[in-house]
């Protein structure tokens, strides 16, 4: 009967411990570096096991290009998803390199005799990144720091878009 209870017990441990660690694979974000520059840019992330996930961000820009010269364009929202693919000695933490496709709103000021006239662009992108991710276990807080960029297709005015960020968040 001991035995039995025994094993019953760790049976029960080893389950608790394998649903704690599958509890926990889920992760929204903020970038703080975004918010500082003027725009919101959020993300989910979705670990599929310990080293790869796939998420989804979207960024808005919510700064007003200078509409008074003769013209001015810039990256006003984003809708992209990801795939990272992680280096680190510990579970979804560590160097990651992630590839990106996404959506992208381009957003154009021309300025001619004395009027601002905007107008907006559409544009496919795809694109890498390199990164790095710090997760603290007893909080849940994640931190990411990443830089890479992306080939837009389909813009008549811009042919690039930046992928950088400082982005706090937790895992649930």
């Amino acid at each position: 009967m001991k035995k039995i209870l025994v094993i019953v017990s760790l049976f029960a441990l080893n389950w608790q411990a394998s649903a704690q660690s599958l509890e926990r694979r889920n992760e929204l974000k903020i970038c703080l570096a975004h918010l500082l520059a003027g725009s919101l840019k959020v993300g989910y992330e979705r670990l599929l096991n310990d080293f790869s996930s796939v998420g989804a961000s979207g960024f808005y820009s919510f700064s007003n290009l200078n509409h008074h010269r003769s013209s001015s364009r810039g990256l006003e929202g984003q809708l992209l998803g990801f795939y990272r693919l992680y280096f680190g000695q510990q579970p979804i933490s560590g160097f990651f390199l992630e590839g990106n496709l996404g959506l992208n709103w381009i957003r154009h000021y021309t300025w001619s005799a004395g009027v601002s006239r905007r107008s907006y662009d559409a544009a496919f992108g795809v694109g890498i990144a390199l990164g790095w991710k710090w997760y603290i276990p007893r909080t849940g807080i994640v931190l990411d720091v990443f830089a890479g960029g992306g080939r837009l297709f389909g813009s008549d005015h811009q042919n690039a878009f930046p992928r950088a960020g400082i982005s706090i968040g937790r895992r649930f």
